[in-house]
């Protein structure tokens, strides 16, 4: 499988600017992820397509701003942590070992970053990858937060 990740740049002049359009809607993807949220100016982040034989098999969304020091037992990331704010894979593409190659080119495209990752609902892809679960540090309020896998240490 041969994936290539496309970075998605906020056009020129362009204030409040959507990655994904209206008409690429209802094509496989989860709506309220990738649609009708504008991303604004201040916006830090990086959207991904990943593309196989050009044809878009999977999205991903970055965010350089990770808060993870509500979470019990983490370890001091500082500015080196990355999170994986959403990545899916096309519904026509799944259970290929996408996700698990998307995940790798991420590795080596931010070799000096460390991934990390709130889990929706989906904690047995992030334990396969060998990412360990954190749960937030207060176990009252533990049930109302999703749970944080971080990539192991090179």
């Amino acid at each position: 499988m041969s994936l290539t990740l496309v970075e998605l740049k906020r056009p020129a002049g362009e204030r409040h600017w959507f990655p994904f359009t209206d008409e690429e809607a209802g094509l496989g993807f989860t709506h309220q992820w990738w649609y009708n949220n504008p991303i604004h100016p201040g916006f830090r982040g990086v959207f991904l397509r990943v593309l196989e034989n050009d044809i878009e098999v999977a999205r991903v969304e970055l965010d350089n701003e990770v808060r993870i020091d509500h979470y019990a037992d983490v370890p001091s990331l500082g500015a080196t942590a990355l999170e994986i704010q959403f990545i899916e894979v096309h519904s026509d593409h799944r259970r290929r070992g996408i996700g698990h190659a998307v995940i790798d080119l991420l590795r080596n495209r931010y070799p000096g970053r460390r991934l990390v990752a709130f889990s929706e609902g989906v904690d047995g892809f992030w334990s396969s990858l060998g990412w360990r679960r954190h749960l937030h540090a207060n176990p009252e309020d533990a049930p109302y937060f999703r749970p944080l896998f971080i990539q192991p240490r090179a």
